[in-house]
């Protein structure tokens, strides 16, 4: 495969030069649309599951119903089974009068007499219909008279407040279709059919390995210039949450040995293989040098014209997909949620995500990197005329810029910039945002955390954003915040803050 070259140049040769795609970028749609490809169609792997234990799994085959729900005619109401003939002409002027059968038909009870003309049988809501009998007349709708007889003031029509047998699902109904996702209403009518258990396409299996000599897991001791594995555990949950099973192999160190038997295991008890880290030019990037020795075709795609994200690594070995995503958190779970969870959706028989979108306001000019589509996360604030969309600066690097984000815009690759006063879609990371009660824009103290601390636990929703304290003054310039902390020194009065305030 020899994918189209923009902004690169060509790779370095050497034995494995045929796998060797290295940052030769892609744009995103191209490399998703070859990803794809080289993945689909495919069989979906199915299993049995009882029911109660389906939930959240999509049907892998159709659910045909093997009865009739209800299975047989029933009261809707508590009343009276009678026959609707004996009542055509009853009214309040000309009450008919109906002998009562010395049953009475519950839920659940069988009935053993028949109604014949001129009588009624006294039965409860979901009772079975007795023979003979065509409606239901409600006790509201009648009148005790003596020696076990009703008088009936209103005609009844055939069907009256009955269920027949089949009105709700009929024998050989297909009651959900494959590739519907398991509810608790879905349960309720594979329930309703007597269905117990539920074939189900079975869930991924996700092997999640992080790379680099740097990395701790948490909860041991962090030596000196290590850091904690984030994205172990964020790409596992992503994983999770998208109808994956991941199975986290821990972090391997930049050992090329050592990796590749690592590599080879999680394949061999997988159905996918996600890395992260090892994708860009350092000399102990190892990973996507070893993915050539792995299986057929190898590399798809190794560098996208994503930022951040540019150093993604896509491959295909023998029919199991194989990511590489970058190391840095924030770049890494862009990359993941916007390339791989369509994929991994996909091998779980799950519909696309559907993502909730808003329209806001940019309040700053966003420089971006011609060439590259740029996604950038943003913090969600009340404006005068709308919702603002505050960007965050702190880099591909800052796991908090994703945690705390409400959601991310999208610059084109043939943009440069996304000027200040814009209308941009943004894509919400929860289906709802609620926007926060108090909004502090401007320089960061952590001792504002001692200040909104309580108010936090009183149950508002309080935002602070860090954008210097010049940020800050033209954001409460602009009534987008309620508090501007700044630091601001003048050198000519030696004083802090005074001279800005005007």
């Amino acid at each position: 495969m020899s994918p189209n070259m923009s902004n690169a140049s060509s790779p370095k040769k050497r034995d494995d030069s045929d796998q060797d795609q290295f940052l030769t970028i892609l744009s995103r749609e191209d490399a998703l649309a070859r990803f794809e490809a080289a993945l689909f169609p495919r069989a979906t792997p199915a299993e049995e599951r009882p029911l109660a234990e389906a939930l959240g799994y999509p049907l892998a085959l159709d659910i045909v119903a093997d009865i009739d729900v209800p299975p047989f005619d029933r009261s809707n109401v508590d009343g009276f089974a009678v026959r609707s003939a004996d009542l055509a002409s009853a009214s309040e002027a000309t009450p008919f009068r109906l002998v009562l059968n010395d049953e009475i038909i519950p839920c659940g009870t069988a009935p053993t007499r028949p109604v014949l003309s001129g009588t009624a049988t006294s039965i409860a809501t979901g009772g079975p219909l007795p023979r003979g009998a065509d409606a239901i007349v409600m006790v509201e709708h009648t009148q005790p008279t003596g020696g076990r007889a009703i008088e009936v003031r209103r005609a009844a029509s055939p069907g009256q407040f009955v269920s027949y047998a089949g009105s709700d699902i009929a024998r050989g109904e297909a009651v959900l279709r494959a590739g519907t996702v398991i509810g608790s209403r879905e349960i309720g009518m594979c329930a309703a059919c007597g269905i117990a258990k539920v074939s189900v396409v079975r869930q991924p299996r996700v092997a999640v390995v992080s790379t680099g000599d740097e990395l701790v897991q948490p909860g041991q001791p962090l030596r000196p210039a290590a850091i904690y594995d984030t994205n172990g555990a964020i790409v596992s949950a992503a994983i999770n949450e998208n109808g994956g099973e991941a199975i986290f192999a821990g972090a391997i160190a930049d050992d090329e040995a050592e990796l590749e038997a690592a590599m080879r295991r999680a394949l061999e008890s997988s159905d996918m293989l996600v890395l992260s880290g090892g994708t860009s030019k350092g000399a102990g990037d190892v990973s996507h040098r070893i993915i050539a020795r792995l299986g057929k075709p190898g590399i798809i795609a190794h560098g996208v014209a994503l930022k951040p994200g540019k150093p993604l690594c896509l491959a295909v070995c023998d029919g199991k997909p194989v990511v590489i995503l970058p190391g840095f958190p924030t770049s890494a779970m862009f990359t993941f949620h916007d390339m791989i969870v369509p994929v991994l959706r996909r091998m779980a028989g799950l519909p696309p995500r559907s993502d909730a979108k808003v329209t806001a306001k940019i309040p700053v000019r966003i420089a971006s990197e011609l060439g590259r589509t740029e996604f950038v996360m943003v913090s969600l604030v009340e404006g005068a005329d709308g919702l603002i969309a505050y960007p965050s600066g702190k880099g591909s690097g800052a796991i908090t810029s994703f945690a705390q984000a409400d959601g991310f815009l999208k610059i084109d690759a043939l943009a440069d910039q996304m000027p200040a006063g814009a209308e941009a879609e943004v894509t919400l990371f929860t289906p709802h945002v609620r926007v926060p009660d108090l909004v502090i824009v401007g320089s960061h103290c952590t001792g504002l955390d001692l200040v909104t601390a309580p108010l936090a636990r009183a149950g508002l929703v309080v935002r602070s954003i860090a954008v210097g304290s010049l940020g800050g003054l033209a954001a409460a310039k602009r009534g987008e915040c309620d508090f501007a902390p700044i630091h601001l020194f003048d050198e000519k009065s030696e004083t802090y803050n005074t001279r800005f305030l005007s």
